[in-house]
């Protein structure tokens, strides 16, 4: 890799330096400042914002201006070190004649020649690079003139959703980077300079989308080359590959259409043709000059993902290739999780840390991220479904198949078929020996071991799966299985032609009954229907092949790393990754530093633990306060009810008559005082029911009904109830964890008040809590596990606490209903700017809290 390593160290600016668009606010200057120090020592940040103060913007201020720093470092330095090498050797060749020891003498002028001339390469290759983006420049501006290109595809006004209520961020998570297929990144040759990067990466695209609108609004916006990535589902512009719902089919096809030598613009007819007989035509968006223009545009202005595809769409030029092209030379790259994570989705798109700058945004939950993105998943049903396909590809080719591939095609099935009697249920008989529980957790290798398949090499079997193309030809194979006609199983089938010759005479009896002027709509028909017949794939179910070849994949990890999950009740075979770090270890190595920020991060002692306790000299901790006043938020530790009992909402005793009782007289009170939305967050779906019922039950749901209209979360769509709420802001009783608990805005009147009932922790029972808890306890001593559950709960708590406040002007209560919030150990855990207001840490009457709160919205 070409790249340059200035030698002098960069001065941290002044906050008026870091092109921010407003005027910053005291915790947005330090976040830069800091955020700026870490680039330059090549270490790795740990930041935690509170949600609302700009944290995103402010991320992208601060390494921008790193960036733009560091580049002109780079140039002058190199210039300057040239020059100095330069004047080092000839003093050396000066000195040399007269030197009693030349040799020594010689020896530092070949030194010096040897660096001066890796340095003028470098100056080369860096001049290369600055003329090739300069022609890119000049290139995009010529065709901006003959309108090729849209400027801007959306209205300024339109750029992120109302700040008041966002839709649920999950609803575009790009989770298919598993499915993506190595088409293979683009070779790229060591001949060229690479300058450092900046890879931005968080949850969703939606997310992402609104970094690109904050970049707008910065002075950075004009020299910037900022790309979107994301897979073929987000921006493939082909309509016969967009039709394919699966993310697997849409990539399958389009690497076949890449790879296909029929022409680009087919006839209508060869459209038109059913199914196999029809070779697929070469993509017409995936012409080298639409790729590579549509590439430049994305290079001189800033797009997010929805407008990238746009743009292809304006000008006839695939943007899943155009991103991946104008990835190498962006300077600020955007992408989702999953894309980072992952080393194969890493590979696959050709994304090179090296000596680049990783920032993880939305990181509240970066190791359940790694742990989901590298587990794996199995049912009886998909086990079956994929032996059943495997075995009809074998019967069908077996003896168009070498001898090699026909073992390895065995050792498949031979495999599938040992995990599906794992998973038999096991009859009982008074003589039968004694069965083994029904959910098991076991080590890979002891589920090899016990499926007796621990004698086939899963690396071969795996390398032919993906040489072959393997998944995809079974795909094909029970595609067209499903396509063929199936005859009677009464009646023998009709041949070839006499079904031509039922077919002619029904046509032809269809004619004859025609009314006049209908003919030309009739006699396109059997087009239509033959062209709805292509599309197969389409409506055919996921394959289970690519399931089946990710769990044996995770069969071939480190036996340490994780444990299978072997449930025979469910019917479900699934791999538990539980040591994240090794997943983690490349990205720590390879990059130059690396950011990780978020809302709420408190507790980080997990995070730090388990990612980075290989490196604690380069970690660095940050915790800012929240932008709004002191005054602006008011946190109760509400420990006793309004009789005096105390509240204790463990799951044993949540649902007493006492607790229900206590809760509902609270709601009752606190709706009567609090102005606009109460947002209250329950445990559980199951408990919000009870709660709703015993309210119904009790003439307390009539009670708030007068004063607030009553709202309440389902385990379905949220997007219906949150367009009721913020027309109407009432009391919205929602789940922790739940659609609404991370990534909206209860701001200003939707959420003058957030309840907290009780601390929600996770079933302790469940086999993979509790396997990730010994662990934990294994690996890190004992207590690391409970550390690891009560984190699980108050990062829930945290992320609910933070859908309240959400810009400088905005203000709001948060009740803590439980009295184990009076707990130092339990408050400790909270954000500060929650912790450090709570008035009477250690609970109060409720009249009081009543009071305060009175007094706290009566003085706005």
């Amino acid at each position: 890799m070409a790249q340059y390593s200035p030698r002098q160290c960069l001065a941290t600016p002044e906050a008026t330096d870091f092109g921010f668009p407003f005027a910053p606010y005291g915790i947005q200057e330090q976040l830069m400042q800091e955020l700026f120090s870490v680039l330059e020592r090549r270490q790795v940040g740990i930041f935690e914002s509170p949600t609302g103060t700009g944290k995103s913007l402010t991320l992208t201020c601060g390494a921008l201006t790193w960036l733009r720093q560091h580049e002109e470092l780079v140039r002058s330095e190199l210039l300057q070190r040239i020059a100095e090498v330069e004047k080092e050797i000839d003093r050396l060749q000066a000195s040399s004649a007269q030197a009693e020891d030349w040799i020594s003498a010689q020896s530092e002028s070949r030194k010096q020649q040897v660096e001066l001339q890796q340095l003028n390469r470098l100056r080369s290759l860096l001049e290369q690079r600055e003329q090739q983006l300069a022609r890119i420049r000049e290139r995009t501006k010529e065709r901006k003139k003959h309108h090729k290109f849209r400027t801007r595809t959306k209205p300024e006004g339109e750029q992120q959703q109302p700040e008041d209520i966002e839709p649920p961020s999950d609803a575009d998570a790009d989770s298919d980077s598993d499915h993506e297929l190595a088409d293979g990144p683009e070779e790229q040759s060591e001949d060229r300079y690479r300058a450092v990067q900046i890879f931005f990466c968080s949850r969703t695209h939606s997310q992402l989308s609104q970094i690109v609108a904050e970049l707008r609004k910065t002075s950075h916006a004009a020299w910037v080359r900022c790309v979107s990535l994301g897979s073929r589902q987000q921006l493939c512009i082909n309509p016969q590959v967009r039709r394919l719902r699966n993310v697997g089919l849409m990539n399958e096809r389009c690497l076949d259409m890449a790879r296909s030598k029929a022409p680009a613009n087919p006839s209508k007819k060869s459209r038109l043709a059913v199914g196999a007989a029809t070779s697929l035509s070469r993509c017409p968006f995936k012409t080298p000059a639409l790729v590579e223009s549509l590439r430049d545009v994305a290079l001189c202005e800033p797009l997010d993902i929805e407008e990238l595809a746009a743009e292809g769409s304006a000008c006839g030029g695939c943007s899943y290739y155009a991103s991946r092209s104008a990835q190498d030379d962006a300077q600020l790259v955007l992408l989702p999780y999953q894309l980072l994570l992952q080393q194969s989705a890493r590979q696959q798109l050709g994304i090179d840390l090296r000596g680049s700058i990783v920032i993880v945004d939305e990181a509240h939950n970066l190791l359940e991220s790694i742990a989901q993105l590298h587990g794996s998943e199995l049912t009886r049903s998909q086990l079956e479904l994929a032996r059943d396909q495997v075995t009809g590809y074998k019967e069908q080719y077996a003896r168009r198949l070498s001898t090699r591939n026909l073992l390895r095609i065995n050792q498949l099935i031979f495999v599938m078929r040992r995990l599906l009697n794992l998973l038999e249920p096991k009859a009982k008989g008074d003589g039968a020996p004694p069965q083994p529980p029904p959910v098991r957790m076991l080590r890979t290798y002891e589920l090899s071991s016990e499926g007796d398949f621990d004698n086939i090499d899963l690396h071969a079997l795996l390398e032919f799966c993906g040489r072959t193309r393997f998944a995809q030809k079974v795909q094909g194979h029970a595609a067209r299985a499903q396509r063929e006609p199936r005859p009677s199983e009464n009646q023998p089938p009709a041949s070839s032609r006499q079904t031509l010759l039922q077919r002619l005479a029904m046509q032809h009896q269809t004619l004859g009954k025609r009314p006049p002027g209908k003919r030309k709509l009739a006699e396109t028909q059997p087009e239509a229907e033959a062209e709805s017949k292509e599309p197969q794939l389409e409506r055919l179910a996921p394959s289970p092949i690519r399931p089946l070849l990710a769990f044996i994949e995770t069969l071939t990890s480190n036996a340490s790393d994780g444990r299978v999950l072997l449930n025979v009740q469910a019917g479900i075979v699934k791999y538990l990754l539980l040591d994240p770090a090794e997943h983690f270890a490349d990205i720590l190595s390879e990059a130059r530093a690396i950011v990780i920020a978020g809302g709420t991060m408190q507790p980080t002692q997990e995070l730090k633990e388990q990612l980075f306790a290989r490196c604690p000299e380069r970690l660095v901790e940050r915790f800012y306060s929240h932008v709004v006043p002191p005054d602006a938020v008011l946190p109760f530790v509400v420990a006793k009810g309004p009789t005096g009992a105390s509240l204790c909402f463990s799951y044993a005793q949540r649902s007493t008559p006492v607790m229900l009782k206590e809760l509902s007289m609270v709601l009752q009170n606190l709706c009567n005082i609090v102005p606009a939305g109460v947002v209250c967050f329950l445990p559980s779906y199951e408990y919000l029911d009870t709660v709703h019922s015993h309210l119904e039950q009790s003439g307390g749901l009539e009670t708030i009904a007068r004063k607030k209209r009553i709202f309440r979360e389902s385990s379905g769509a949220a997007d219906q109830l949150l367009q009721q709420y913020a027309e109407a802001p009432g009391l919205l009783l929602a789940v922790v964890g739940g659609k609404l608990s991370e990534g909206l805005n209860f701001a200003d009147d939707l959420g003058r008040a957030v309840l907290v009932v009780g601390l929600p922790y996770p079933n302790r029972n469940a086999p993979e809590l509790q396997q990730r808890m010994q662990h934990l306890d294994g690996r890190l001593g004992p207590g690391a596990g409970n550390e690891y559950y009560e984190n699980l709960c108050m990062k829930a708590v945290n992320q609910c606490i933070g859908r309240s406040v959400r810009h400088i002007r905005d203000y709001a209560c948060v009740f803590l209903l439980d009295e184990r919030y009076a707990s130092d150990r339990i408050r400790d855990k909270l954000p500060e700017w929650i912790a450090g207001h709570i008035a009477e840490p250690n609970g109060i009457g409720f009249g009081a809290v009543q009071a305060r709160t009175a007094r706290f919205f009566k003085s706005r």
